[in-house]
């Protein structure tokens, strides 16, 4: 049986080969993107629902240290997933999926500090419910005036949303 972390780090390099999938040719392969697109919400959905108020309630209502940085990121790189896509915007989510991901894994990164909250028993509790978490509802594209498509438009707006 595997951890919470365990499961997400292998989500992580499945959202990866996506991501690279759907920008391979000269042009997005939209299927592939879709996939992405959905297991990327499904993901970031299984954090902030199930994993970081579970860490928070066995922390005794101690939020994670990096909640608000990580909240912010989660938040660019949803709005990075509302335009249409180019390959251009698969360049920018996989630069900053690569870095929020990198904070994310490692022994200094927010995944082991959840285990050091969580124990094993809750972590292998917890990776069944995120196996269990269901589909997430994806709405179509839009490309209107206030879309962002880089990195550093979608991180600027999301900290000064917080």
């Amino acid at each position: 049986m595997a951890r919470v972390t365990d499961y997400l780090v292998a989500d992580h390099d499945r959202l990866h080969f996506l991501l690279a999938l759907a920008a391979a040719g000269e042009v997005v392969d939209r299927e592939a993107f879709a996939g992405f697109r959905a297991g990327l919400l499904r993901h970031i959905a299984i954090e902030e629902k199930i994993l970081f108020p579970a860490v928070r309630v066995a922390s005794r209502g101690v939020p994670l240290s990096r909640a608000r940085q990580l909240r912010i990121e989660h938040s660019a790189i949803v709005s990075l997933l509302v335009p249409t896509p180019d390959l251009a915007l698969c360049g920018e989510l996989a630069y900053l999926l690569g870095r929020h991901d990198a904070g994310e894994e490692g022994e200094a990164g927010v995944y082991a500090e959840c285990e050091r909250a969580l124990g094993e028993v809750s972590s292998h509790a917890l990776a069944e419910l995120a196996r269990a978490y269901g589909e997430v509802r994806v709405a179509p594209h839009f490309d209107g005036p206030t879309v962002h498509r880089t990195a550093t438009e979608a991180l600027a707006s999301a900290a000064r949303g917080r």
